[in-house]
C-alpha cells in the first residue's frame, strides 16, 4: 500500500483557486506597473527548509514543467551574446535570426557583451531592462563575468541570466529546456521562490506544475522531505497560503508538584516541601520543629 502525497492535491487545487481569485479581483482594481521589479501575475511556490544549504550557488537548478510558465507565444525572452574575439558563438544577429526564423523560439532581443557593457552602464537602464523582458539567457562562457555588469538590478530580482552554450549545434534545445523549466536557487537562506504558474493559466494547469514543481525541488534539495520546513503558494504582493507544513515536535512533559489550598506543594505520595531539608519530605521535620 502506497503511503498518501505530503502534499495532497486537493489541498493545492484550494490554494490556487483562492489565490487566482484573489489575483483576479486585484488585477481589476489596479493598474499593472510595467516598471516593477517582478510581475504581479505570476504564482510563485515558495519553499522553506530546515537548515540553510552547506554551499550555495548563484546557478539555478531547473524543475521540468508540464506546462511552460516563459516559454508561451507571448514571453519576451532576452540573449546575452558573446561577441569577444576568440568567441565561437554565433553572433548576435545569427542567434537572433535562427532563434526565430529557424527554431521559432520566443527570443525577441539578443544584445552582445560590449553592447551591454557600453550602453547600460547607468543602473535605470539595466533596471529597465531587466523589466522589459521575462527571461535572460546568456552564453555560458560569460556567465562568471554578468555579476559585474549586470549588477543587483539583475540579480537582486531573480532575473539573473541562465547559461546556454551556444558554441554547440544542439544550443536550440538547450534554450527549449530553459524556457520548459522553473528555477530554484538554493543560496545562503532557507527560503526559495519558484515561479509555477500565470494568472491566464487554467486552475488545474496550474496545479499540475505546482504538484511536478514539488516533486522536482524536494529532490534537489539536501535531504530531500527531511530538511522541508514549509511548502506555500503566493503571489508577489498576497499573503502565503500553507500547502504543506512540518508540525513542531512536542516537547517532553515535564512533571510539576500539585500545589493545594493550603500553599503547600506535596507530590503525589503525600509528602510536602521542606524549607529546612529544601525537599519533598514526610513532614517528620516539621513533628520535630514542634
Amino acid at each position: 500500500m502506497s503511503l498518501p502525497h505530503p502534499v495532497p492535491r486537493e489541498t493545492v487545487a484550494s490554494a490556487v483557486a483562492s489565490l487566482t481569485m484573489w489575483m483576479k479581483k486585484r488585477t481589476a482594481q489596479t493598474r499593472p506597473n510595467l516598471l516593477a521589479d517582478e510581475r504581479d501575475d505570476l504564482v510563485v511556490l515558495q519553499l522553506s527548509l530546515r537548515r540553510i544549504p552547506a554551499s550555495s550557488s548563484a546557478r539555478p537548478r531547473l524543475l521540468p514543467l508540464p506546462h511552460p510558465v516563459i516559454g508561451h507565444d507571448g514571453a519576451s525572452v532576452c540573449v546575452i551574446s558573446d561577441d569577444r574575439p576568440k568567441s565561437r558563438s554565433p553572433s548576435a544577429s545569427d542567434l537572433l535570426h535562427a532563434s526565430k526564423s529557424l527554431h521559432r523560439l520566443p527570443v525577441s532581443d539578443v544584445i552582445p557583451l560590449s553592447t551591454l557593457r557600453t550602453d547600460y552602464r547607468p543602473y535605470e537602464s539595466r533596471r529597465r531592462l531587466a523589466a522589459s523582458h521575462d527571461l535572460f539567457i546568456a552564453d555560458r562562457a560569460i556567465v562568471p563575468l554578468l555579476p559585474r555588469v549586470l549588477g543587483k538590478a539583475f540579480y537582486a530580482t531573480k532575473k539573473a541570466p541562465i547559461g546556454v552554450d551556444f558554441s554547440r549545434v544542439g544550443w536550440p534545445e538547450q534554450v527549449r529546456k530553459v524556457l520548459g523549466s522553473a528555477f530554484l536557487y538554493l543560496r545562503s537562506g532557507t527560503c526559495s521562490g519558484i515561479k509555477v504558474g500565470r494568472l491566464d493559466m487554467e486552475e488545474e494547469v496550474i496545479v499540475d506544475n505546482v504538484m511536478a514543481a514539488v516533486e522536482e525541488a524536494v529532490e534537489k534539495v539536501p535531504k530531500k522531505w527531511a530538511n522541508v520546513r514549509a511548502l506555500h503558494l503566493k503571489a508577489v504582493d498576497s499573503v502565503a497560503l500553507p500547502i504543506y507544513q512540518v508540525v513542531p515536535e512536542l516537547g517532553m512533559k515535564i512533571e510539576v508538584p500539585e500545589i493545594i489550598g493550603s500553599g503547600e506543594v506535596i507530590d503525589e505520595e503525600g509528602g510536602c516541601w521542606c524549607p529546612w531539608k529544601r525537599g519533598i519530605c514526610q513532614c517528620e521535620c516539621q513533628e520535630e520543629e514542634e
